[in-house]
């Protein structure tokens, strides 16, 4: 599934593969709209780039065209689509993008079974520390 296109659509700054590499975004994997308008919210408080994607096809579309600062995935999603996918991208090309995930779940071993930070809704206290953290001028 994230194994790159066969074509591009017009790239701005491509990598060998024909990625856009926009370190200073974000894609979030997430069907929850609240979840999206508090990431719209922080981004432009923050002044970094948001994509939402709702299922795993969209987030591995946006994927291909535009490669984000990091990558956040939704652990609540139907299907458990949010941690299927980033298990799929830490085998894949692009697993080298960090990532992080946001649950309501209090279970303190999910980090360690997804291989990335979580953040718990609603308040996702923490994670606009991680941001500033992670898009830091360098």
């Amino acid at each position: 599934m994230l194994s790159p296109p066969s074509t591009t659509t017009e790239p701005r700054t491509p990598t060998p593969g024909g990625t856009v590499v926009v370190s200073a975004s974000i894609l979030a994997l997430t069907d929850d709209p609240a979840l999206k308008d508090l990431l719209l919210e922080m981004a432009l408080a923050d002044g970094f780039g948001v994509r939402c994607a709702t299922t795993e096809a969209e987030a591995a579309s946006l994927l291909h065209r535009e490669r984000p600062g990091l990558l956040l995935a939704d652990l609540d999603m139907a299907g458990r689509a949010g941690a299927k996918f980033l298990r799929t991208l830490r085998q894949s090309l692009y697993r080298g993008i960090p990532c992080a995930a946001v649950t309501a779940s209090n279970d303190a071993t999910l980090s360690i079974a997804i291989d990335a930070p979580v953040f718990y809704k609603p308040d996702l206290e923490g994670l606009d520390a991680a941001l500033a953290r992670l898009f830091a001028p360098r």
